[in-house]
């Protein structure tokens, strides 16, 4: 899947949404950047304490720095 952003403000924009709109199986138009599809699928995630703990045990491992987020 390829992520496109399209200026519809723009003549040639708006012909290109409408073209789109013809073909729903090819193509998807989503309106806000925050309902795109995750580059991961959801259940790989991190929780925010797991990526703590998993960055300062690399840190400290490769650089042999101790930190604390």
């Amino acid at each position: 899947m390829t992520t496109v952003i399209i200026n519809n403000n723009s003549r040639t924009g708006r012909r290109i949404l409408r073209d789109i709109a013809k073909h729903p199986r090819v193509a998807r138009i989503v309106n806000d950047l925050d309902n795109t599809p995750l580059p991961v699928p959801e259940d790989e995630l991190l929780s925010l304490e797991e990526f703590k703990a998993h960055f300062e045990k690399r840190i400290f491992e490769r650089l042999g720095l101790k930190i604390s987020l």
